[in-house]
């Protein structure tokens, strides 16, 4: 065990925010075993006592919070942030679609995730929710790398059997098996969860959302993440294709 002396900010049972100025986080394993943990956190004064002799690292002027939470990232577009386009379509085109067809390749899909893992913990970030690529190897290298440095994350395989190129455009019936397959293997494991992931409705065909509602309804305690009206000419594209849609939702 060991204990880190600090201001402290966290929250109670109750989700309200507590700032303990003189603070004391211990960490350790639980008696059953397992990962490392939290064994208490709090008031110094309040905490110290429990735990006698513990070794203490004294970060005196610093504030130790929780991790940042992610609720949107894509992970496979790390090299090409910021890249200049007109649009979405348009940066979607000519940057993403030709860099999320690389995550094919596990080699490659490896490397990527390990550095965006490493980039969430340099700036704080311990749990996200993902987008991976439309390839299932892209999904596992997500998970296996997080689940190495025992991450909390989200993520699944991106879905979009219409309107996208070679090398990123899947196909329905495959989709739906690789994306329950990908259920089975991860969700639930260690701190790991899926989500269901329709890259956005102008991207999936008719058939390919309605199998994912459907998986959703097969396993209700998963997640579902997408897109929606992200910019003007993707809300007038949607429309056309969904006339009889009531909403974009």
């Amino acid at each position: 065990m060991k204990a880190y002396r600090a201001s402290i900010l966290r929250f109670d049972d109750h989700g309200q925010a507590v700032f303990d100025k003189d603070g004391l986080l211990v960490v350790g394993f639980a008696a059953g075993g397992g990962c490392e943990r939290v064994l208490a956190v709090g008031p110094r004064d309040t905490v110290a006592p429990q735990f006698p002799g513990i070794p203490t690292e004294e970060l005196a002027g610093r504030i130790i919070a929780p991790g940042f939470v992610d609720l949107h990232v894509h992970y496979p577009q790390i090299d090409v942030i910021g890249s200049p386009a007109e649009g979405l379509l348009p940066w979607l085109e000519n940057y993403t679609f030709p860099q999320e067809s690389r995550f094919t390749d596990p080699a490659h899909a490896q490397a990527v995730a390990q550095f965006f893992m490493t980039e969430l913990l340099r700036n704080g970030v311990t749990t996200a929710l993902t987008f991976a690529t439309s390839h299932p190897a892209s999904v596992d290298a997500f998970f296996t790398e997080a689940r190495r440095r025992r991450m909390r994350m989200i993520g699944g395989k991106v879905l979009q059997d219409r309107h996208s190129p070679d090398g990123v455009r899947d196909e329905t019936e495959q989709s739906l098996i690789d994306t329950e397959a990908l259920i089975g293997r991860w969700h639930g494991v260690d701190r790991l969860g899926y989500a269901i992931t329709p890259r956005f409705a102008p991207s999936c065909s008719a058939a390919q959302l309605r199998g994912a509602g459907e998986l959703a309804a097969r396993y209700p305690e998963v997640w579902i993440q997408s897109h929606v009206a992200e910019n003007r000419d993707e809300i007038a594209w949607a429309r056309e294709l969904f006339p009889q849609a009531r909403s974009y939702l």
